[in-house]
């Protein structure tokens, strides 16, 4: 089971809400957002840990990649299975069902929200998911709905999908969030898309977009 810092709720929590955090950090990095987010305590929220461990520097990863950034599967299926086990053994002893599950990830942490709620299975999808300046990884061994047979696009029961991404981001370049935006259109997913005047992080303008998106996830699923 990934170590998991349970945030938990200030309200009703009839939701669940993971925060996924990027490569080096930690289970810490992203809990801060939870009451921002969610002032009314309208989820619980758990933040994992990425079962790998990034040396010399602390903090964790999600999967490992070489020197040309090819991403190595095993890492990856493992932490999306882990991942996956999170979810119910966060939500099912609070009566929360999985469709009652909102999804964010930053940066690796992104890539592992959108492989998550996107992918080929026979689970119930979260109500949403949200990728921040991260990206949407399509090696040829993960599939995703659009790949099964009879995808005609979303249908009921999808997640409603937010992306943003930073246009001076030195470490995920722009294009790939354009591309993860592009890439979910061309399925005909259209994701509430933003861009903003900054770097690899997440700023107070691009948290009221993603709050007021939440907003909306919630009141509507």
């Amino acid at each position: 089971m990934l170590r998991t810092n349970v945030v938990g709720t200030t309200g009703t929590g009839d939701h669940l809400l993971v925060l996924i955090h990027g490569y080096g950090a930690d289970e810490y990095d992203l809990a801060a957002l939870a009451p921002i987010l969610d002032p009314a305590g309208r989820c619980f929220t758990v933040c994992p840990r990425g079962p790998i461990d990034v040396a010399p520097y602390g903090g964790a990863a999600w999967y490992d990649r070489d020197e040309h950034g090819v991403i190595e599967p095993g890492s990856f299926q493992r932490s999306l299975l882990a991942l996956d086990q999170l979810v119910d053994a966060a939500a099912a002893p609070r009566g929360i069902s999985r469709a009652r599950t909102v999804v964010i990830g930053f940066s690796q942490g992104g890539a592992m929200a959108l492989a998550l709620s996107l992918r080929d299975t026979t689970t119930a999808r979260p109500a949403g998911v949200a990728c921040l300046s991260g990206m949407l990884q399509t090696p040829d061994w993960l599939r995703y709905a659009w790949d099964a047979d009879g995808w005609t696009g979303p249908r009921d029961g999808f997640p409603a999908v937010y992306v943003q991404h930073g246009i001076h981001d030195p470490m995920v370049d722009i294009e790939r969030g354009r591309r993860t935006r592009d890439v979910l259109a061309g399925h005909g997913i259209e994701a509430e898309y933003h861009e903003y005047a900054m770097h690899h992080e997440i700023r107070p303008e691009s948290i009221i977009d993603l709050r007021a998106w939440l907003d909306t996830v919630l009141a509507t699923r």
